[in-house]
């Protein structure tokens, strides 16, 4: 008896010829012998694959990136608007737009390799010196704000000095 797999979907079907049909995804004429078994991916995603590429390139991703994270921030400001103006289901549509621009965002900082490792233990480390430093950062600038008396701005970021 022989394996066959189906290049479609992956069925393996077991018998002496391979089906002309495949019984999950009904695709016609797909079977290859499966000759050797061998556990594993047919390719996986790599953080920093375009980082020696064309420079051209390398900035085109790099300004996309940037686009695309001010554009999560455009959208979900503009959905606490449209919140404040009495409209869920367009605040709801601006936060769905957010992730989509976060999803880019996180497409092309894969690509690029800059803003994260391949490792998930190392990226937290990271992230969270960062996310402390940027805190600091925050209340630095709340601080000043009180002292020149811009309420709004000292309220607003004291607070996300917290997060």
């Amino acid at each position: 008896m022989k394996k066959w797999r189906c290049k479609v979907c992956g069925f393996v079907f077991t018998g002496d010829n391979a089906p002309d049909e495949c019984p999950q995804c009904h695709a016609k004429n797909a079977f290859v012998e499966v000759t050797e078994e061998k556990a594993g991916w047919a390719c996986e995603h790599e953080v920093g694959s375009a980082k020696n590429l064309d420079p051209e390139i390398v900035q085109g991703l790099k300004d996309n990136f940037n686009g695309e994270c001010s554009e999560v921030g455009m959208y979900l400001a503009m959905s606490r608007q449209a919140d404040r103006e009495g409209y869920p289901e367009i605040a709801e549509a601006f936060k769905r737009y957010a992730f989509e621009e976060a999803d880019h965002a996180s497409r092309f900082a894969e690509l690029l390799g800059d803003v994260l490792t391949n490792s998930t233990k190392k990226n937290l480390e990271l992230r969270a010196a960062a996310e402390a430093g940027a805190c600091e950062g925050k209340l630095e600038l709340a601080k000043k704000a009180k002292a020149l008396n811009y309420d709004a701005v000292h309220d607003t970021v004291h607070e996300m000095a917290k997060d």
